[in-house]
């Protein structure tokens, strides 16, 4: 393990998966790292999520955004490996395929359509075919769009993975951190000023602090550019999976986990920071899965949750450099931040070293955001 430095070459705002994934990536590289976390590391959206990989099926219309999802679902394959080799941690990654279904042969049409422009083309499922894929599905189904290369990952298990892995490589993380503004220097960032007046500095800085990046002083963006979404998601729990496949029905997603619970999800909510489960949520929920999957009405009821995700109003993530030197943006990623984790680390990692990005950045400049 590395020797921690006095001032670490690179200091990170945000101990979620995408703070401690870029961390990792960089403390590979050989840089020295501090992971500043206001709350537990990965305790916010990082272990509340889905864990859906869904780069076709949440691309709902060619453009930047779908091409990003594309380049880093080509990473997970060798990342999870390589997290995996680095932890023996089993990460939940599976390559299961995701379905999007529809009760009715219009419906059906409708998506089929919608899909047109992707490559490789998802396939259309008959209701017959469907049944055959996932039999505990409701027969009254009129079937589905396959997407065979989009997968699942269990996010608790993979930020712990994450974690591990990036301590390891020398990586320094420090709870109840909560960080105030960056330190602008002669036109530069120079680190973070912390609540309690400290300083942290370094020749880097890079904000991955999620739905709370607005509230982080100095980063040149507008009011707001990054605001909370609530969303609530159940567990429920059967002797074993009903389903192999991710499942997106018309009022909500299933997510099958190895052990037999399924995460259903989930809301949208623009209500702040407010991080209720609310009954009405849990009601229309278990309604829908149950009309997805009849046998669910037998399954027991494990965990409910909810959390935000960092929503910015073209849903683009703010990814790349600013216009403080030394400063760089990793948030805003809303619903595909796991999805997006492995490109984000590639990108932060090859800017702090002065390298190119690997994917374009221009959709995605902080900038774009920044104040007059």
């Amino acid at each position: 393990m590395k020797k921690r430095a006095a001032s670490p070459d690179v200091v990170v705002v945000g101990g979620g998966v995408m703070g401690t994934a870029s961390a990792w990536e960089l403390a590979r590289r050989g840089l020295s790292v501090v992971v500043l976390e206001r709350s537990v590391p990965g305790a916010e959206a990082s272990s509340a999520a889905a864990g859906i990989l869904g780069a076709q099926v949440e691309s709902h219309t060619p453009g930047p955004l779908a091409e990003l999802s594309r380049a880093s679902r080509r990473l997970y394959p060798a990342w999870v490996r390589a997290l995996e080799r680095a932890t023996g941690i089993d990460t939940g990654y599976r390559e299961c395929g995701v379905l999007k279904v529809a009760f009715r042969a219009p419906e059906l049409g409708r998506l089929a359509r919608e899909v047109a422009w992707q490559k490789p083309r998802p396939r259309v499922l008959s209701r017959r075919a469907l049944a055959r894929r996932e039999p505990n599905l409701d027969a009254k189904l009129a079937g589905g769009i396959a997407y065979d290369d989009d997968a699942r990952v269990d996010p608790r298990r993979l930020f712990r993975a994450l974690h591990i892995a990036a301590a390891r490589a020398g990586v320094v993380f420090r709870s109840g951190a909560y960080v105030r503004r960056v330190v602008n220097e002669a036109g530069r960032a120079a680190g973070v000023a912390l609540d309690d007046g400290s300083v942290v500095r370094a020749r880097h800085v890079v904000v991955a602090a999620g739905s709370w990046t607005s509230l982080v002083e100095g980063l040149g963006i507008a009011a707001g550019a990054v605001q909370p979404v609530r969303g609530q998601i159940v567990e429920l729990e059967t002797p074993e999976p009903l389903i192999t496949s991710v499942v997106f029905g018309p009022r909500a997603y299933l997510v099958p986990r190895d052990d037999g619970r399924t995460l259903v999800g989930s809301t949208m909510e623009f209500v702040g920071y407010r991080r209720e489960v609310t009954a009405a949520a849990v009601r229309d929920l278990l309604t829908a899965a149950i009309e997805l999957v009849p046998a669910f009405g037998a399954a027991s009821l494990g965990q409910s949750w909810s959390n935000f995700r960092p929503y910015t109003e073209d849903e683009l993530p703010l990814l790349g450099g600013t216009e403080l030197p030394g400063l760089w943006l990793a948030s805003g990623h809303y619903r595909n931040g796991i999805l997006l984790a492995p490109i984000t680390a590639a990108v932060v990692s090859a800017l702090v070293r002065g390298k190119a990005s690997p994917v374009p950045l221009a959709p995605f400049a902080p900038v774009r955001r920044a104040q007059p």
